[in-house]
């Protein structure tokens, strides 16, 4: 099977797009997580961008900003901060022609007693139907990433909740890794909703964000094959010879 896959950069100086072109990749932007990028920094970055990338064959991604954010918060003040944050981001998003926006879950798995997860899931969806009513126009596909959950249940209630058919799931491996069961039981729970994966690995313990292993990335086209789903897949770690490196996962 045919993968389609692209590479993290975290600024515009590793971009290459030429080096991408020539190993079939698409790219992933995490310029974007910057909470702190003023405006005309912003405007300038996303200029440069939507030049270099004019010539990307591959497919491309921006990963959102996530840093004490949280669309479905009780509090108003902090639903509008992140209603903001994450507008802005969609509008860059749609003006450099992105096919997926990742944003992170926001789910805190200790706050999981059930009228309390059905309000915050409520929520959630009002929020997603807020804010693309508003961005009706982005032509992308959003998904929305695992973090601190340590099984996918409180993620499947959340997707189905929503559900929204460009609203989907971004299974981040490596955070899964830090949970407590296994990633087969994350991809049978979610395969029905995974359009996107981050590729990573630590020790079980820390978000350390290392090269996979070998046996990790047979682990992983063995699950994708047996729940037959074919996301796209990103790699999400520092690599120092981006043509050697892919060639693990041909």
């Amino acid at each position: 099977m045919e993968r389609k896959m692209l590479y993290a950069i975290s600024t515009i100086e590793e971009l290459d797009v030429n080096q991408l072109n020539g190993l079939g990749l698409g790219v992933e932007i995490q310029d974007f997580v910057e909470p702190n990028m003023d405006e005309e920094k912003r405007n300038s970055l996303v200029k440069r961008y939507k030049e270099m990338l004019r010539n990307l064959k591959g497919l491309k991604a921006i990963h959102g900003p996530f840093l004490d954010l949280k669309p479905a918060s009780p509090d108003k003040m902090i639903r509008d901060i992140s209603y903001n944050r994450y507008l802005y981001t969609l509008k860059i998003a749609k003006e450099l022609e992105v096919d997926y926006l990742i944003f992170h879950s926001q789910i805190n798995p200790y706050l999981n007693e059930p009228n309390l997860m059905k309000l915050n899931n409520r929520q959630a969806k009002e929020f997603w139907e807020d804010i693309l009513r508003e961005m009706f126009d982005f032509k992308g596909i959003i998904v929305i990433e695992n973090i601190f959950e340590e099984t996918p249940d409180m993620l499947i209630e959340l997707i189905k909740t929503i559900d929204m058919p460009n609203v989907k799931i971004n299974l981040d491996i490596g955070h899964a890794n830090l949970g407590t069961v296994s990633l087969e039981t994350w991809i049978s729970g979610l395969k029905d909703y995974i359009l996107y994966m981050h590729i990573h690995s630590n020790d079980g313990k820390y978000d350390l964000h290392e090269r996979a292993s070998d046996e990790k990335i047979k682990e992983l086209y063995s699950l994708l094959d047996k729940y037959n789903i074919n996301p796209v897949l990103s790699i999400e770690y520092k690599v120092e010879d981006l043509e050697k490196e892919i060639k693990r996962y041909s």
